[in-house]
């Protein structure tokens, strides 16, 4: 089941330029039970973010040097990065730069001057998408690694049967020759039955691994 209520906890970074709006931020989300980091521009941003993950970045849109746009653009640009939801605060009110934020893949924006209430909603809103697509993105773990379980039992019981056949076979033929091909006959029942004793053996290894991915993830 998937779980759909956030509570105020989690990793926030918070970048903006106003030294004011980030002691702001600092004590009143430390307060909540979020763990802060903060950030003065983008490049600072990034130099936090090698020691830091953060569940979500709150970034002013105008910085000086590089700007909340061009900030969000490199952050969604990395693979290690784009996937963290961005809370944008904003002055800008036109209608192309909330389309250009929306294009990036800026989760939200906040309009300044802002209401600390309104930014605790937006901030759940956005934790708990982030909650719901994380879930999401297990289940879909879960299920590849069953079909690639169940891809790997019907090439297993193929094998068995097929090896089974030959066994069959072979032995229906040696019953009809001489004994001195009895050897012959003992040799690849020998090597038939390893095979099949191989093919077990990987099927359990891929079961066990299976089982405990699967009491990982509960």
């Amino acid at each position: 089941m998937i779980e759909t209520d956030v509570a105020f906890s989690g990793n926030i970074l918070v970048a903006d330029d106003e030294k004011v709006n980030v002691d702001f931020f600092q004590v009143m989300l430390s307060k909540l039970g979020f763990e802060v980091e903060t950030a003065c521009s983008g490049e600072e941003l990034f130099e936090k973010l090698k020691n830091f993950t953060p569940d979500l970045i709150i970034l002013d849109l105008l910085m000086p040097n590089m700007s909340g746009f061009e900030v969000a653009r490199r952050l969604k640009a990395e693979e290690r990065t784009r996937e963290i939801p961005i809370v944008v605060l904003t002055a800008v009110s036109d209608i192309r730069d909330k389309v250009d934020m929306l294009e990036l893949g800026i989760e939200d924006y906040i309009m300044k001057p802002f209401n600390f209430i309104e930014i605790l909603a937006r901030i759940r809103n956005v934790l708990k998408v982030g909650a719901i697509r994380d879930e999401l993105k297990q289940y879909e773990k879960k299920l590849q690694y069953m079909f690639d379980f169940q891809k790997s039992l019907h090439l297993f019981l193929e094998n068995v049967r097929n090896g089974s056949k030959d066994l069959v076979e072979w032995g229906e033929l040696e019953l009809n020759r001489s004994g001195e091909h009895a050897e012959t006959f003992i040799r690849k029942v020998m090597d038939a039955g390893k095979k099949q004793l191989e093919s077990i053996e990987d099927m359990n290894c891929r079961y066990r691994l299976l089982v405990e991915f699967l009491q990982d993830e509960e």
